[in-house]
C-alpha cells in the first residue's frame, strides 16, 4: 500500500513536472512566436512609413523634373500632329519625353548638336526628316535670368511637299507656327513655376516638420554610397558620415538610453537615384514594452494554464495589430495632407493668397474651351490698382504688399464660388466669370470697384486710400483662345485709366453684341 501511494505520489509529482515543463516549453514558444510576429509587424508598418515619405520625396523631384509636363502638352496641342516632344537639361539629358525609354538618356539628335555648337539658332522653326517622316522642329530655349535652365525639342508632322519648299509655299506653317509658339510659352510658364517652387522648398524642413509631426518617428536620414548624409530631418548631421557595416548589423539598438528600431532601405527611394539609401529610425520602446508583456504572459502562462497563455498572447497580439493599423492609417492621412499643401503651393501667390499666373491661365484656357463647347458664356475682369507706384514710394514697398493683401480680399468677397480670381503680376489682378454674361460682369466689376474704394487700407497708423480701374470683356464666335478675350479687357483697363482711373470700362468690342454667343469647335 506503501508503495502505491509512493507511486501515486511520484506519478502525480511527474505529471506536474511534465505539464510545468510542456506548458512552459509552449508558453515560451508562444513568447517567441508573438516575438517574431512583433518584429515583422514593426518591419511592415517601417516599410509603410517609408513608403509614404518616398511619396513626399518624390513629390519635390517631380516638380524638378516638370512630370506634368506630358498632361500639359496634351490638353493644349490644338489639334497639332506633334511627332515627337522633350523637356532636356542644358548639358542634353532628356528630364521628360513622349517616350519613356529614353528619359535619363542624352541627346544625340544632329539638328540638337548644330543647335548648341550655334550652328543653328535657338527658337527658330525648321525643317528636317526623322525616322523618315518629315517635320517641321524647333529647340524652344528656357532661361530663368538670363540663365538656360533647360531646352524643350518639339516636332509636328509636315506633308513632304512643305519640306521641300521649306516650308515657304505652305500658309498653314504660318499658322501651326503660331499655335506652336503658343504651346511652347505655357509650357515655359509651368517648367519656370516648377522650379522656382522647388527651388524655394526646404526638403529638410519638411522631413523636421513631418518628424516632429509624428508620434514615433525619430529621424529620416538620406545617405549615398559612402555612407554620408544627404538629406536629414536632423539638420545637425548632413556632411557626416555613417558606419555602413554598423548600420547593417542590428535592427533594434539603444540610442541615448531608449530602444530604436532602425531600417536601412535596400532600394532607390530618392529621386531615382540607386546610389542613395534611406534610414528610418522609429521609436521601438512600445514595441519592447510589448516583449515583456510577452514574456511575463510566458511565465505566468506556464503556471496557470496553456489556454489562458494563448488567450493572453493573442489579445497582446491582436492590440498590437490594432495600435499599429491605427498609426499606419494616421501616417497616411498626414502624408495626403502634406502632399495636398505641396500642390496648393505650387498653385497659389505667396502674398495674396489668389491664384497664381501659371494656375490663372491654366483656368483660363478650360473655361474658354468648355465655354466654346457648350456654348456658354464667360467674362473676363482686369483689375489693376490706380497709382501704385507711388503707394510704394510714399509708405514703402511693406504697406504695397498690405495693399495688395486687403484688396485681393475685398475682391474675393465680391465674387461667387464659381468664379476664379488670380494675381496675374504686380498689382494686377484678373477674375474669371464662367457663365457671365457682359452686363452681369459689368456689375460685379462695378461692385468690385466700389468695396475697393470704400475700404482703404490701414497700415502702421497710416490711411492710405485706394482705387482701381477694371476693363471687362467676355467671348464672342470671333475669338481663336482667350489671348484674345484678355486683349480687349487690358484695352478696356488702358481705357479706363484714360479716362480718369477708378472707374469700369467694357471692351467696345463686347458692347456692341447684345447677345454674345460663343460657338462650338
Amino acid at each position: 500500500m506503501r508503495n502505491i501511494k509512493v507511486f501515486k505520489k511520484n506519478s502525480i509529482i511527474w505529471w506536474l513536472v511534465t505539464l510545468v515543463v510542456t506548458l512552459s516549453i509552449i508558453s515560451f514558444y508562444n513568447y517567441d512566436v508573438q516575438k517574431k510576429l512583433l518584429l515583422k509587424q514593426m518591419q511592415s508598418d517601417s516599410k509603410d512609413i517609408i513608403s509614404s515619405i518616398t511619396a513626399a520625396i518624390k513629390r519635390f523631384q517631380d516638380i524638378k523634373s516638370t512630370m506634368n509636363l506630358q498632361k500639359l502638352v496634351n490638353d493644349m496641342s490644338l489639334d497639332l500632329d506633334i511627332f515627337e516632344f522633350r523637356y532636356l537639361e542644358p548639358d542634353g539629358v532628356i528630364r521628360n519625353s513622349m517616350f519613356q525609354d529614353e528619359i535619363g538618356r542624352v541627346h544625340t539628335g544632329k539638328s540638337f548638336k548644330q543647335t548648341m555648337q550655334g550652328d543653328l539658332p535657338f527658337g527658330e522653326f525648321f525643317f528636317e526628316v526623322r525616322d523618315y517622316v518629315p517635320v517641321m522642329a524647333i529647340y524652344y530655349p528656357i532661361k530663368i535670368k538670363n540663365e538656360l535652365v533647360g531646352i524643350i525639342d518639339l516636332a509636328v508632322e509636315v506633308p513632304p511637299e512643305v519640306l521641300k519648299s521649306n516650308g515657304d509655299e505652305d500658309s498653314v506653317i504660318s499658322h501651326r507656327k503660331v499655335d506652336i509658339l503658343n504651346l511652347l510659352k505655357a509650357i515655359e510658364g509651368s517648367i519656370k513655376n516648377s522650379i522656382s517652387i522647388f527651388r524655394n522648398t526646404n526638403i529638410e524642413d519638411f522631413l523636421y516638420k513631418y518628424v516632429s509631426s509624428a508620434e514615433n518617428i525619430l529621424q529620416i536620414t538620406v545617405i549615398d554610397r559612402t555612407g554620408h548624409v544627404v538629406v536629414s530631418s536632423n539638420k545637425s548631421i548632413i556632411g557626416k558620415r555613417f558606419d555602413m557595416s554598423r548600420l547593417k548589423r542590428k535592427q533594434i539598438v539603444e540610442l541615448e538610453g531608449r530602444p530604436v528600431y532602425r531600417m536601412l532601405t535596400d532600394g532607390s527611394v530618392f529621386g531615382g537615384d540607386k546610389n542613395k539609401q534611406l534610414i528610418l529610425l522609429i521609436d521601438a520602446a512600445p514595441y519592447k514594452e510589448n516583449e515583456q508583456r510577452l514574456l511575463q504572459t510566458a511565465l505566468i502562462t506556464s503556471i496557470i494554464a496553456l489556454l489562458i497563455a494563448l488567450f493572453i498572447a493573442r489579445a497582446i497580439y491582436r492590440s498590437a495589430i490594432r495600435q499599429s493599423k491605427e498609426e499606419k492609417e494616421r501616417l497616411e492621412r498626414l502624408v495626403k495632407e502634406r502632399t495636398h499643401e505641396i500642390e496648393l503651393l505650387s498653385k497659389t501667390d505667396s502674398l495674396t493668397g489668389l491664384w497664381n499666373r501659371g494656375y490663372l491661365e491654366e483656368m483660363l484656357e478650360i473655361e474658354f474651351k468648355r465655354a466654346r463647347r457648350y456654348r456658354h458664356d464667360v467674362s473676363i475682369a482686369v483689375v489693376d490698382l490706380d497709382h501704385f507706384k507711388q503707394i510704394n514710394d510714399t509708405y514703402g514697398h511693406m504697406a504695397g504688399d498690405e495693399v495688395l493683401r486687403q484688396v485681393s480680399g475685398h475682391i474675393k468677397s465680391c465674387i461667387r464660388e464659381t468664379d476664379f480670381v488670380g494675381r496675374y503680376g504686380g498689382e494686377e489682378i484678373v477674375v474669371i466669370l464662367p457663365e457671365t454674361d457682359i452686363k452681369t460682369a459689368r456689375a460685379i466689376a462695378e461692385k468690385i470697384r466700389e468695396t475697393i474704394e470704400v475700404h482703404p487700407v490701414k497700415f502702421e497708423g497710416e490711411t492710405i486710400k485706394v482705387t482701381s480701374s477694371i476693363g471687362v470683356s467676355n467671348l464672342r464666335a470671333e475669338h481663336e483662345d482667350y489671348h484674345e478675350v484678355f486683349s480687349e479687357a487690358d484695352e478696356a483697363l488702358y481705357e479706363a485709366k484714360e479716362e480718369g482711373r477708378n472707374r469700369v470700362v467694357v471692351s467696345k468690342k463686347a458692347e456692341a453684341e447684345e447677345q454674345p454667343v460663343p460657338f462650338d469647335d
